[in-house]
């Protein structure tokens, strides 16, 4: 049966092993952003990014989610930064949000008080939390 949301022949994502390429291992992978692809051609996959730690390189992947599980589900893992979906996690947790501001865009090169007719520019921001202190200013 022809899945709708498939054009035509188009091909359907197939998933790759998700490891270092270089160094040909899961060890050492920081997962960084984990994304849902439709459609679904049976196994549930995901658009991942990462980088491994061993080489410090990153890579973008289409990966079977029980894979990326398997990384998330490590001992030591979720001290850093990961956006999932719409939300993002530090500390193995989601952030919250706690307040907003707008920051100028626009920084002088010098410290000296010149009239240069450029308008300042603001830029509407939310700042998200963890629990353990560590903040993040996103664009609102």
């Amino acid at each position: 049966m022809k899945n709708p949301l498939v054009p035509g022949g188009a091909s359907r994502p197939q998933a790759e092993a998700l490891r270092c390429p270089r160094c040909q291992s899961a060890d050492h992978l920081d997962l960084q952003t984990i994304e849902s692809i439709e459609p679904h051609s049976g196994e549930l996959l995901v658009s991942v990014a990462y980088t491994c730690m061993t080489c410090e390189q990153s890579y973008s992947r289409t990966a079977a989610f029980h894979e990326v599980a398997a990384v998330l589900n490590r001992n030591g893992n979720g001290a850093g930064l990961l956006q999932f979906g719409g939300e993002y996690f530090h500390c193995g947790e989601p952030m919250r949000y706690s307040t907003s501001s707008a920051r100028s865009v626009y920084a002088p090169l010098s410290t000296e008080d010149v009239e240069d007719g450029l308008l300042d520019v603001y830029l509407k921001t939310r700042v998200l939390q963890c629990r353990c202190g560590f903040r993040m200013e996103l664009p609102a």
